[in-house]
Order: C-alpha cells, then sequence, then structure tokens
C-alpha cells in the first residue's frame, strides 16, 4: 500500500498530465496511476480519486487488475462506514453484478 503523501503526489501528478500526455509521458503517468490504484482509501476524497482513475479507462480494464483491486477498496471503505461517521454502511447483496443487463 501507499503513504498519503505519495497517494497525494500522484494524484497531483495524474491530474497534471492525464490531459496533455505525450508518448514520453507515458511511463510517468503509468506509474501514478500504479501508486492510485494501489492506494487503500482513507477518506471519501480519496475514494472519489481512486474512481476517477478506473474511470479514465473507460471500461477497457487494466491487465494488471489494480483498476478491479481499487473498486474493492473504495467498496470495502463504503462498507464499513469509514466516511459515515463510524456507522456501518447498510447493504445487501453484492457488486458482482454492477452494470450487468443494462441498456
Amino acid at each position: 500500500m501507499t503513504t498519503k503523501r505519495a497517494f497525494g503526489q500522484a494524484i497531483a501528478l495524474w491530474e497534471a498530465t492525464r490531459q496533455t500526455a505525450s508518448d514520453d509521458d507515458f511511463a510517468t503517468l503509468e506509474n501514478a496511476e500504479r501508486v492510485i490504484l494501489a492506494h487503500r482509501p482513507g477518506s471519501l476524497a480519496e475514494a472519489a480519486s481512486m474512481l476517477e482513475v478506473v474511470m479514465e479507462q473507460r471500461g477497457d480494464g487494466r491487465s494488471d487488475g489494480l483498476d478491479l483491486r481499487a473498486l474493492e477498496r473504495v467498496v470495502s471503505l463504503l462498507r464499513n462506514g469509514a466516511a459515515g461517521n463510524g456507522r456501518l454502511a447498510q447493504t445487501t447483496g453484492t457488486v458482482l453484478g454492477f452494470g450487468a443487463g443494462r441498456a
């Protein structure tokens, strides 16, 4: 997992680079994404940043699976109520069918 400082630096780099990245910037952008997606979120803001990186993939998915593991960590944060003042989130079912069957 990453530190909050490394996560913050990776987010700043990703936000500054993602729209204007050249081929020379690809490795830097990829490294920033790895740091972001390997992070365990501790707040809604961090979770939102992770989701933004996953959404940037436009459903293509990453070959290393970091996007799916990032989603699992965000769901874990939300279910454990870290963002809900210590109250456990009330959930039923699973996320396995998320997005399935929608037209």
